[in-house]
């Protein structure tokens, strides 16, 4: 499923008008991911849960060979059942 298509099927299920589905989509993945980047948990109920994870840099070595590979930062995704 892709933005279209979760709008389409809010704006089936609610009644409402795709671009106020669209915004309140929009909204909601905006603020979800504010908070990924400040750091916090985003957790919803019967959904799931998001939080970042830092991954440190890495460096590899074979002989004449070196591979550095930056820091990073992942966002993990846990789904409640």
């Amino acid at each position: 499923m892709n933005r279209k298509e979760l709008i389409k099927i809010v704006s089936e299920e609610t009644g409402l008008k795709k671009k106020k589905c669209e915004r309140a989509v929009e909204s909601a993945f905006e603020l979800i991911s504010q908070a990924l980047i400040k750091g916090s948990k985003v957790s919803i109920t019967n959904f799931g849960s998001f939080r970042t994870q830092k991954i440190g840099s890495e460096i590899y070595c074979d002989g004449s060979f070196v591979n550095i590979i930056p820091p990073s930062v992942q966002i993990n995704f846990e789904k409640n059942i």
